[in-house]
């Protein structure tokens, strides 16, 4: 109930302080001539004030405008976001942020602001707004470079290091983008552990700590190529060999303090490849009739290689050896003819085929110091999971009128999931998706989305086998069986700007769940191939991710951008976003009525930045915070609290290295506390399983101090 006070009290405050502006602003500048209606457009003079290296520099100031990656959801189509590039949506999954990080500021003419109703043939897929950000046009070859390195500063005197750059070659009919990052980053964490029987009584204490460290080069490639007025073509490609580690060690004691042993993991993960390539070719036939053709690959593989030595006092020194080789891909094909049989209606047919795998092998052994090792039985160690699916869709944008557009869709999947190895099975599945959004601009400044759609979740194969992390002593057990969660979704979100720099929206949300996706209890098929988990050895059962029945989900979000200028900060901008949600599910175990695991109740932040352009210098920082967490395993419940709120500020320049962006930041100021409590139950919580112990580990990470200078040329 406290949190949900402070959530409330958030939240009227945002609204307050909206009002507030909103009384002190002018209305919004008046469009060009040339803008058409519905289209708000910024020029590179807009962002000055903010020294933007990249496009994503740009479009993150944008008024009331939040980058959304897009859900990821079953198909390509539906994994859209709310950013195009020259009115293009990217053929690439990979996040749109990345992409923007990789065009120069200086190479943008402008960035638009399109409203639903007025984005003619562009597919807004559902969304009241998108940026579209515009490119130079090049009569000649223009070339452009962004840069930026990194140094980091973490707690304990360690350091961190990213260098990266993008080059750009541009003409009117070709372009082509290169790419190339490298990373060493580390971060180390603390854990300080307490365990207690049922009566509160402690037993043992911890002493923990995590030391990660990560190496990568990344190589991204893009080009672009317009042989004909009539066709367009894209091509991508990226490159990533990794390096991943986590080293950690416990001090275990007494309640008293007495040392008892220790347990020492080396964590590593070998042969870390990530290769994708892709594109897309576009063909109008005229401007009312276009196909596009778009082709996604990608490839994954790693190979994770862990020890855990447990050493203690009066026992022999034991070791647990797990080694793993995995692969995963997804292949994609799909095809798009946009017709538009008059001025009012966008009609688009589509036709998606996708090919997707993960495939693990692994084995996990255990004995003395040093060996010998005898090999462990673990269910679903080695398996393959394959799903060959085949979408159809037909969209229809309706401009009804200027003020109301109407989106209606019906997707049809057919899919076919198969598994081999250590589980041999095959089944088939269909699923309708339809999908209606109205978008109403009653006046000038309002803006109203009403949406109601059915999705399907993307299932992670992960969960089809059985995955043990010693780090956070964990086992999920892999379950053949599990089915995509389904949802009814129904959103309803009022926007509305403050000013020329300023918005504030209200979004509303329900959902209707069918095969819940959350924890279960899976019992294995004999004794001798029960995993030993401590602290609950007994019993034949462990936690599996699987299918829990249907269950609702339901909330809401206000955001506010908010100009300070009215209250004497100059240049001053407040953004504030609050959001709660509460869900329900029938607990598999206990038949009671709980929130659905892994979902946490509320968040909300805190976003200020001052520019002083006389001294070409900027500051703020943010505040956030984000409710706690639950998990309602099978042998335990475990409650993952982030803390009170973390802190993070910054000061930036273009002051000196030739206009050169400086910016230091400094993060987790007030080295945030993480705390996770875990209740455990003996043998399980199946009754009548009984309450047996406590288990509380406190996290600390340490303040962050970042140095970044980045520039274009």
């Amino acid at each position: 109930m406290n949190n949900w006070k402070k959530v409330a009290a958030m939240a009227v405050s945002v609204l307050a302080l909206s009002g507030t502006a909103w009384a002190q602003q002018t209305p919004p500048a008046v469009t060009p001539a040339n803008t058409p209606e519905g289209v708000q457009a910024f020029e590179p003079v807009f962002f000055a004030r903010f020294a933007p290296v990249t496009a994503l520099d740009m479009v993150r100031q944008l008024p009331g405008f939040r980058i959304d990656e897009g859900e990821d959801l079953r198909g390509f189509g539906a994994t859209a976001g709310n950013v195009l590039v020259d009115g293009r949506r990217t053929s690439s999954k990979d996040a749109i942020s990345d992409e923007l990080g990789r065009i120069s500021a200086r190479d943008v003419l402008r960035i638009e602001l399109i409203r639903a109703s007025a984005a003619g043939d562009i597919d807004v897929r559902g969304y009241t707004e998108l940026a579209n950000v515009v490119l130079k046009p090049a009569s000649e070859l223009k070339v452009s470079t962004t840069w930026a390195a990194t140094t980091r500063w973490y707690d304990q005197g360690r350091q961190g290091a990213q260098v990266g750059g993008t080059r750009s070659w541009k003409t009117d009919d070709f372009g082509f983008r290169l790419a190339v990052q490298g990373s060493s980053l580390g971060e180390r964490e603390e854990v300080d552990v307490t365990f207690a029987n049922a009566l509160g009584v402690v037993t043992t204490r911890q002493s923990e700590h995590y030391q990660q460290q990560v190496g990568e080069l990344l190589v991204i490639g893009a080009a672009n190529w317009t042989p004909t007025a009539r066709d367009t073509v894209n091509a991508n490609f990226r490159i990533l060999p990794r390096l991943f580690s986590n080293n950690a060690a416990a001090d275990v004691r007494l309640a008293n303090g007495t040392p008892v042993g220790g347990i020492f993991l080396d964590y590593e993960e070998k042969d870390i490849w990530y290769v994708d390539a892709g594109g897309d070719w576009e063909h109008k036939f005229s401007p009312e009739n276009a196909v596009k053709l778009i082709l996604v690959n990608r490839t994954v593989n790693w190979r994770p290689q862990q020890l855990l030595t447990q050493a203690f006092t009066g026992t022999t020194f034991t070791q647990v050896r797990d080694t793993s080789d995995n692969k995963a891909g997804e292949h994609v094909l799909r095809g798009v003819w946009t017709i538009k049989p008059d001025t009012s209606h966008t009609v688009e047919f589509g036709l998606e085929g996708a090919y997707n795998y993960r495939e693990v092998n692994r084995q996990r052994e255990f004995g003395p110091f040093g060996g010998p090792f005898s090999v462990i039985p673990v269910p679903i160690a080695s398996t393959k999971v394959e799903e060959e699916r085949v979408e159809a869709s037909i969209t229809d944008v309706w401009r009804v009128s200027p003020q109301l557009t109407l989106e209606g869709a019906l997707n049809y999947e057919v899919s076919t999931i198969s598994q081999s190895g250590d589980v041999t099975q095959e089944r088939d599945f269909t699923y309708a998706k339809p999908r209606v959004v109205a978008s109403w601009t009653p006046t000038a400044e309002d803006q109203i989305r009403l949406s109601l759609l059915r999705d399907v979740s993307q299932l992670d194969f992960a969960d089809f086998a059985t995955g043990l992390d010693s780090i956070s002593n964990t086992a999920n057990v892999g379950n053949p069986n599990l089915e995509p969660e389904q949802s009814w979704k129904a959103n309803l979100q009022w926007k509305r700007p403050i000013g020329e720099r300023g918005s504030i929206s209200v979004t509303a949300f329900y959902d209707d769940i069918e095969d819940t996706q959350d924890f279960i209890a899976s019992q294995l098929s004999t004794p001798a191939a029960c995993i030993t988990v401590v602290p609950t050895p007994a019993a034949c059962f462990r936690t599996a991710i699987g299918n829990v029945g249907d269950g609702t989900r339901w909330g809401g979000r206000v955001e506010a951008t908010l100009a300070l200028d009215g209250i004497g900060v100059a240049n001053g901008i407040l953004k504030l976003n609050v959001g709660a949600q509460e869900s329900e599910v029938t607990d598999p175990l206990t038949s009671e009525t709980r929130r659905i695991s892994s979902e946490q109740e509320y968040d909300w932040s805190i976003d200020f930045r001052q520019d002083v352009p006389s001294m070409k210098f900027a500051w703020g920082g943010d505040y956030s915070s984000v409710g706690a967490t639950p998990d309602f395993r099978h042998e335990r419940i475990e409650i993952a609290d982030p803390g009170e709120g973390d802190l993070d500020m910054f000061v930036e320049t273009t002051a000196f290295l030739g206009g050169a962006l400086v910016r230091m930041t400094a993060e987790n100021i007030f080295n945030q506390e993480r705390e996770v409590n875990r209740r455990f139950f003996t043998p399980n919580r199946i009754p009548p399983g009984v309450f047996s112990s406590t288990e509380d580990r406190v996290s600390t990470f340490g303040p962050t101090v970042t140095l970044t200078v980045a520039g274009a040329f």
